[in-house]
């Protein structure tokens, strides 16, 4: 088996196989409803998923969640701030589980978290330069900035597991990306068509009212810390030249 195809099934193996880290996919969108609904949130669930997402794809959840429980005032930016800090954190501990799980080791979510806050500036500036960087390409269409991200994509695990700062974090995934396109790529095709599947699923549960939302969101949540794992995966396997 190709070696991306080998890390994507050694991601499956390594979700199913570690429950605390399933653990964090499958009860984080849930604590998050109920605090956001707490907050005046009264849209559905299935979007919470976000809440373990990278950012900008957490921002959509973000945005539409700010706007219905706090307006478009101060208390919106705010808001924002929060959610982007909070989703930011909940992917880095993942990112950092996800190494342990890969490492034959029983993750810790408090020892990730920790790990985690212990880096906390060069986590926050590298999301944010990563999201500079792409949001400027973007304004020159929608392509360069899809080619930024996609240089950029192992930046968290660049900045998390090599403890490299913010820039080198950024400059580490490009040269990664750029020596190793092939199998990059590949990975890319193999997650959208993981992405696809997953959403042709999430739709089919989604029919059944409540509970088939609920089950949509749990699976959209294990999805994206399978991402997470099949990432971290890849970043640790790929040549280094």
């Amino acid at each position: 088996m190709p070696p991306i195809g080998r890390s994507l099934g050694r991601g499956l193996l390594t979700v199913a196989s570690s429950p605390v880290l399933l653990l964090v996919a499958l009860m984080a969108p849930p604590v998050v409803w109920l605090v956001v609904l707490a907050s005046g949130y009264e849209g559905p669930p299935a979007p919470l998923v976000y809440a373990l997402a990278v950012p900008p794809i957490s921002t959509v959840f973000d945005l539409g969640a700010g706007s219905s429980a706090v307006g478009l005032g101060p208390a919106f930016l705010v808001f924002i701030a929060v959610s982007m800090l909070v989703n930011l954190i909940s992917s880095a501990v993942v990112v950092v589980m996800a190494k342990d799980a890969l490492g034959a080791r029983e993750p810790s979510m408090g020892d990730a978290f920790a790990a985690v806050m212990a880096r906390l500036t060069d986590v926050v500036v590298a999301s944010v330069l990563f999201a500079v960087i792409v949001g400027v390409a973007s304004i020159f269409l929608v392509i360069p900035g899809i080619i930024a991200g996609f240089f950029l994509m192992f930046t968290l695990p660049a900045v998390l597991l090599d403890n490299v700062g913010a820039i080198d974090g950024l400059k580490r995934s490009a040269t990664l990306v750029k020596n190793n396109l092939g199998p990059v790529l590949g990975l890319v095709i193999g997650v959208i068509v993981a992405a696809v599947i997953m959403v042709i699923a999430s739709m089919i549960l989604g029919v059944v009212p409540v509970i088939g939302q609920l089950a949509s969101m749990l699976l959209a949540g294990a999805f994206f810390a399978y991402l997470t794992v099949v990432a971290v995966r890849v970043y640790q396997t790929l040549p280094r030249r």
